[in-house]
């Protein structure tokens, strides 16, 4: 009688999704902070200046 044990493809399905899910999130975040970025709502430009006098 021979068994073969496999060990199922369930581990790799969950993590799937679990990657899946991550990568969904991390593409939310982006496009809003792209978004953001986009319409004006970065910090404004400070305008240093450095001026060397010998």
């Amino acid at each position: 009688m021979i068994v073969e044990t496999r060990s199922g493809g369930a581990g790799n399905v969950l993590l799937s999704f679990i990657l899946g899910g991550v990568l969904v999130a991390v593409a939310i975040i982006g496009f809003f902070l792209w978004d953001n970025y986009k319409s004006g709502g970065a910090p404004p430009d400070r305008g240093i200046q450095i001026t060397v006098k010998k």
